[in-house]
This record gives C-alpha cells, sequence and structure tokens, in this order.
C-alpha cells in the first residue's frame, strides 16, 4: 500500500467525522473540536517529537507541544532534494542513498497527508462563512497549518462569556467526591474553572478558590465534623 491511498480517517482516527458545530464557533465547542482533533493526530504513529504522541506536533503550537513531558521538539520534515548518487558510488551505496531518499519522501508525504485530513476535519466540522478568509480560493482548501487556524477561531469566536463562567462554577460546585477518589477529581475541575475564568478576564483569587474546594468537600459528611471543629 502506498502512501497516497492510506484512509487516515477510517484506518487510525479515533473520531471519523468530528463533532459538528452548526452555528457561530463557541470556546466550548472549539475545545471539544481541539481535543478531537488531538486524539486523531495522535492515533498515527511517528517517531517525530520523540515518537510517544504520534502526529500530536501537528495540532498543537510548538510551546504547548513542549510542555509534554519526556518529548522532544516536533518537527515536520520537509521534502527531500533530488536524489544524487556520486559516480564512485558502490552498488550497495547507490542502493543505501536510493532507500534513504525514499525513506525521506515517504516521511514527508506520511506527515502532509495526515496533516491534509486534519484540515479536512475542520472544513467539515465548521459553517464555510467562519473559515473562508482561510480558503485558497483555486484550491477551496485550507491553506494555513492547523495552530494557526485553531489561534485564528479562538480569538475571533472563542471568547469566553461571563455566563460560561457561571455555568461552569455551577456545575463544579454540584459535583460529589468521595475520600475514597483521587485528590485530581477534586482538584482539577477547580483548576479548570480557573483557567476559564481566567480566559474571560474574571480570574478567582487563591482564596475563592480554597473556599470552593473546602465547600465541595464539606457536602461529604465524612469531613463535614472535621471542618467545622
Amino acid at each position: 500500500m502506498t502512501i497516497g491511498s492510506i484512509d487516515y480517517v477510517s484506518s487510525y482516527f479515533k473520531y471519523k467525522t468530528l463533532t459538528p458545530i452548526r452555528s457561530e464557533p463557541t470556546n466550548k465547542a472549539l475545545k471539544t473540536l481541539q481535543k478531537e482533533l488531538q486524539a486523531n493526530a495522535s492515533s498515527v504513529e511517528t517517531d517525530l517529537g520523540s515518537g510517544n504522541h504520534g502526529y500530536l506536533g501537528l495540532v498543537l503550537t510548538d510551546a504547548e507541544y513542549a510542555t509534554i513531558p519526556n518529548t522532544q521538539p516536533f518537527v515536520p520534515p520537509t521534502y527531500p532534494p533530488p536524489l544524487v548518487i556520486p559516480a564512485n558510488s558502490t552498488p550497495i551505496q547507490a542502493l543505501e542513498l536510493k532507500e534513504q531518499y525514499n525513506e525521506q519522501k515517504r516521511l514527508y508525504l506520511e506527515c502532509k497527508n495526515v496533516e491534509k485530513a486534519l484540515l479536512r476535519h475542520i472544513q467539515e466540522a465548521i459553517e464555510d462563512k467562519y473559515i473562508n478568509s482561510l480558503v485558497d480560493e483555486y484550491t477551496n482548501l485550507l491553506t494555513q497549518d492547523v495552530p494557526t487556524i485553531m489561534q485564528y477561531l479562538f480569538y475571533n469566536y472563542g471568547k469566553v462569556r461571563s455566563e460560561e463562567v457561571t455555568s461552569k462554577e455551577a456545575e463544579v460546585m454540584s459535583m460529589t467526591w468521595q475520600p475514597s477518589d483521587p485528590i485530581v477529581l477534586l482538584t482539577r475541575p477547580i483548576e479548570n474553572l480557573q483557567k476559564l475564568a481566567q480566559q474571560a478576564g474574571i480570574p478567582y483569587t487563591d482564596q475563592q478558590l480554597l473556599e470552593k474546594g473546602l465547600s465541595i468537600i464539606r457536602s461529604t459528611r465524612d469531613f463535614e465534623y472535621a471542618l467545622t471543629e
């Protein structure tokens, strides 16, 4: 099977179809889109970027990818220059040069085709009018890379409204947490709430976050008396 004949969507991607956004994109909808793109990109194995996260580097910015533990910079391959075999090469050396060239070309085409599949998914998920400025008039395809497109969408349509923070806070405060549960199940929702509030420009203070955590714990009877003593 040649690289060009591989259907990465059906063969590898976790999400065969991304969750559609059939109106103006919201922060929540774009976050869902981002997560699904990350999962799909990670599903195709490669040695690039340390080889632990597939093609995730096609979706994240360099700065975001650098925050992942035990990774090396993700550098997409470039198309190899024309193959030149020195006249004094032995048959074995010539064969090795051809194999190296073919492998470089294979890796380049694989990376580009995975990226094209991700870009097509974005076009299918979002209404044309919200991404028209990013589409080439001749090919009718997105011309930028995935991180640039996602940054554009978040900047223009992904601003967090105060009512979204209020809704998220109500969701967090209604959660239940038991002493037998990992502490991360308590802290992560609060951390995510703070990130959302920061994006909206109305961050919580450390004291407010602490009080919210204690309030959730107080709803657990095992801690009720200890916290009020």
